[in-house]
């Protein structure tokens, strides 16, 4: 009874956003050897092996030259009302391959306006794989550009944007040259707490099921 609950539960968690818009633990990895989605003026490539995980682990490169260096996403996947799917921030795989050091930031784009994160995290050259987090709470945020909240914009994103962005913080379509080159893997949406321990609760218990169904199964056919 308690497995069939939690089965009910992440059934539920599955279904609290349109399966077009965002949803929590969603995951571009790339080793489909496309794009995803991504593009900008930073001429993003897929990159067939050296990802975190090695050899044949695919990764999204973009690289500039005294320009811009960002990469974007429009597609519905990464749009939508993240404060309905429950995520509370997102999660990349991040190489800077050199020369010059990056200052990454998120933006998201959204009827509040746009906001982009606070705190800039620094990748020197050279610094291999390493995974950050960026928030999506007030505190991490700062809008750069609109009126109105960012419980609007987190509402109704519209665009996803990772890119170098020194400090000061620049507003939107400000320059920001650099020479660099900057290898992304494994975008992650991540979830409130709850949610990932009732995801991680509800497939563990779909897995039980399963397996106490299996010699009844057996049975039933010998």
């Amino acid at each position: 009874m308690r497995g069939s609950l939690l089965y009910c539960g992440l059934l539920a968690v599955l279904a609290a956003a349109p399966a077009a818009a965002i949803t929590i633990g969603q995951v571009d990895d790339f080793q489909n050897g496309t794009l995803q989605d991504w593009g900008g003026g930073s001429s993003p490539t897929s990159i067939a092996t050296g990802g975190p995980a090695g050899a044949n682990d695919r990764y999204l490169q973009i690289s500039a030259t005294n320009n811009n260096l960002g990469t974007n996403n429009t597609a519905a996947r990464w749009t939508g009302d993240y404060g309905a799917a429950g995520v509370v921030a997102l999660s990349f795989d991040l190489n800077n391959f050199g020369p010059d050091p990056l200052a990454l930031r998120i933006m998201l784009f959204g009827p509040g306006g746009n906001f982009t994160t606070t705190q800039e995290t620094v990748l020197a050259p050279g610094s291999g794989w390493v995974s950050i987090a960026f928030g999506l709470a007030e505190a991490d945020l700062t809008q750069v550009q609109g009126t109105g909240t960012l419980a609007q914009t987190l509402a109704g994103v519209t665009t996803l944007l990772i890119r170098h962005d020194s400090d000061p913080i620049s507003p939107s379509g400000q320059q920001n040259p650099v020479t660099g080159t900057l290898g992304i893997d494994n975008i992650t949406a991540v979830p409130e707490p709850g949610s990932a321990l009732l995801l991680a609760a509800g497939i563990a218990a779909l897995a039980a099921i399963r397996r106490s169904r299996t010699p009844a199964e057996g049975r039933l056919g010998s």
